[in-house]
């Protein structure tokens, strides 16, 4: 299934879930481009860093989102290449995601204890990142920015996202 049509079907869901709940009058929507900025996420960009796209179809920087009535998500997602190392870069993004509160290093088990179903509180997905790889964290289960840095030959990778959910 395309994303398109993933975010359509989320659209959909999202409405029936809204009239269900007895909401006679709302909005729905999608939205998807790739005029996509750094200040879309809050976030700056590593001097000397580059937009990265994978392959020809793919964006190197994109926003995705659906909502209906109250419900919602947005996605925004840049991606990167630069050439200084993946330590000094992670470095830089976990002292940048601060100024949002607490950041969640994904590589220390701690954070990636899942919180209580009803939890505001943000956690790490269940897996380790790979040796090497660093991924932050920063935010609310509903309102978050990840940054995930890895090695790529003499340089790194990285990506940066924001998402919102509104439910």
């Amino acid at each position: 299934m395309t994303q398109r049509r993933r975010l359509a079907a989320l659209a959909l869901v999202l409405a029936a879930s809204s009239a269900a709940a007895g909401e006679l009058d709302f909005s729905m929507g999608l939205e998807g481009h790739g005029r996509t900025e750094a200040a879309d996420l809050g976030l700056p960009v590593y001097d000397g860093a580059r937009l990265f796209k994978e392959g020809q179809d793919d964006k190197a920087a994109v926003t995705l989102g659906a909502w209906a009535g109250r419900f919602g998500l947005k996605v925004d997602v840049m991606k990167f290449r630069v050439a200084a190392p993946p330590e000094r870069v992670a470095a830089f993004y976990a002292q940048a995601l601060g100024r949002y509160g607490e950041v969640l290093d994904c590589r220390e088990p701690a954070a990636r204890v899942k919180p209580p179903k009803d939890s505001e509180r943000l956690s790490c997905d269940g897996r380790e990142p790979r040796a090497g790889d660093y991924e932050y964290r920063v935010g609310t289960a509903k309102s978050f920015r990840i940054v995930s840095v890895r090695r790529d030959g003499e340089g790194a990778r990285f990506d940066m996202a924001r998402v919102d959910l509104r439910f």
